[in-house]
């Protein structure tokens, strides 16, 4: 059967973001992305894709998580932590994900699938699903209300010198 699909970009980046450094508290990498109340109806899906740079000095770790209703919201995905390498400058960090709903309505349901990479980590490309686990599963979230979608990262060591910049990003909806 013939059905119309559709794209559109609902947020992205015009200018680096603020770096996040010297702290051990998870922190915004991006300003939130504000997706509306009943936006995410069944099969939906939101493509985020972000990138950007790091600096470090020691091995401290790296956690990005994707939360959905601001930073102190339901984590929706969780990557691997990353050890980073001692005394990085400047490599690449990057995210691609698809968030998509399988059901909708307050007692929704969304499943995040992605991949990561931190250049110069011990590991450095991963996958990340809700929970952290490998293992793709789903997260119980209102879609009734307006929601921040934010992206988050957290160091394990503070220091001026263990840096995180973003310098692309781009949340687009499907369908």
């Amino acid at each position: 059967m013939s059905r119309q699909f559709w794209q559109e970009t609902l947020a992205w980046a015009v200018s680096s973001g603020t770096a996040v450094a010297n702290t051990t508290t998870e922190t915004i990498i991006v300003p939130n992305v504000t997706i509306p109340a009943n936006y995410m109806q069944d099969g939906r899906a939101l493509v985020v894709r972000a990138a950007g740079q790091h600096s470090t000095t020691g091995t401290p770790t790296l956690i990005f998580r994707v939360r959905w209703g601001g930073v102190a919201g339901t984590v929706i995905g969780l990557s691997p932590t990353f050890t980073t390498g001692s005394g990085v400058t400047a490599d690449l960090y990057e995210l691609d994900f698809v968030i998509q709903t399988r059901t909708n309505g307050s007692a929704g349901t969304l499943v995040l699938i992605g991949d990561v990479g931190v250049v110069g980590a011990t590991v450095p490309a991963q996958l990340f699903c809700a929970g952290g686990s490998l293992t793709p599963a789903a997260t119980a979230c209102d879609l009734t209300a307006d929601t921040a979608l934010s992206l988050t990262c957290q160091w394990s060591a503070a220091s001026a010198s263990n840096t995180l910049t973003n310098w692309n990003y781009h949340v687009m909806g499907l369908n």
